[in-house]
């Protein structure tokens, strides 16, 4: 893993290095390793534009740390990917819609 860690910012740094670079299409499916599993699971990267990255939380406790920790992020991610891109995160809370199971229908024992 230490090895890839090491090759991944080579490769990110072409991709974002273009004109329009695809951090959230990166970053998505990446976001548990370069966030962690406790934030990624309560986060999520959404949008991305003239160094602005959007990040997506579903508690709002959640939000205030990830506000709190703005810089740390930053820098984790400029790192990730080996060029410093994200120069700013904006953090919204948005709120899960609760899934309730399908209504069990017994049976009319009529058959």
């Amino acid at each position: 893993m230490e090895e890839i860690s090491k090759i991944l910012p080579l490769i990110f740094k072409k991709q974002v290095c273009c004109s329009d670079p695809r951090v959230v299409e990166i970053l998505g499916p990446l976001w548990p390793q370069v966030a962690g599993k406790p934030m990624a699971r309560h986060s999520k990267p959404v949008a991305f534009e003239q160094g602005t990255l959007t990040l997506e939380s579903d508690c709002s406790n959640w939000c205030t740390q990830l506000r709190s920790m703005a810089e740390e992020i930053k820098t984790g991610i400029n790192g990730y990917f080996g060029v410093s891109v994200v120069r700013k995160l904006q953090v919204r809370y948005v709120a899960k819609p609760i899934s309730l199971p399908p209504p069990v229908h017994k049976g009319t024992g009529v058959n």
